[in-house]
């Protein structure tokens, strides 16, 4: 087959991947339908098929597409960052930041494919996780460093990073994104990086008000 047949079919996968995107973020993964994603890609259901298995195949294969962007956003990013702690405050900002303007597929990635065990066995999840390698040598540098604390494994405060910004996010979504999802992001990366600093390490308080305070408990109302 041609060049030109490659192209026209991956394009047509992008349009249906994009397609997808918008139909299951706007819409739980059973509520949504393929001739509805059909219908918003422009294309014959079975066109669909001839790319995806079914439904959940489709599903699986976002993270192929919006990885890409993460980590290609992330690098631009740290770029000229030399230190560890401020690549880490950074590395958190972006994370916020990424999911606020993607927030479709913020819905899909935590309230549909983060739950999902299915998903943890394909490659699209591979993907999904590829990028923590990047956080991974962060940490090891901020260990090496003496900016971050190096009597806990680097997977430990990992996850205790992402934990903290999975919630974050996942509590905006069920709030139905009724606040910004920057709004607190110095707190919220204020209490990380004193999370894992070394005793000794002391780190500017910022001052947290009143109405700050007030506006985060809704979070949980």
């Amino acid at each position: 087959m041609s060049a030109t047949h490659y192209r026209k079919k991956d394009a047509t996968r992008e349009q249906i991947v994009k397609a997808a995107i918008e139909v299951f973020g706007r819409k739980s993964y059973l509520e949504a339908s393929i001739s509805e994603i059909a219908q918003k890609a422009d294309v014959a259901e079975g066109t669909i098929y001839q790319h995806f298995k079914n439904k959940e195949d489709l599903l699986f294969y976002i993270p192929n597409e919006r990885t890409n962007a993460f980590c290609d956003g992330l690098e631009l990013h740290l770029q000229g960052i030399q230190d560890a702690r401020n690549k880490l405050a950074k590395f958190a900002w972006y994370y916020l930041y990424f999911f606020k303007t993607n927030p479709d597929y913020a819905r899909i990635a935590m309230l549909e494919l983060r739950v999902n065990k299915n998903f943890q066995k394909t490659n699209g999840y591979r993907l999904f996780r590829g990028w923590l390698k990047t956080l991974r040598d962060i940490i090891e540098q901020g260990q090496q460093e003496g900016s971050v604390r190096n009597d806990m494994d680097p997977v430990i405060i990992q996850e205790l990073l992402l934990g903290t910004l999975e919630h974050y996010v996942t509590r905006w979504l069920l709030k139905d994104e009724s606040w910004d999802l920057l709004e607190f992001r110095e707190q919220t990366i204020e209490l990380i990086m004193n999370g894992i600093k070394p005793a000794s390490v002391e780190e500017p308080r910022t001052v947290v008000t009143a109405k700050k305070v007030s506006s985060a408990s809704d979070l949980y109302s």
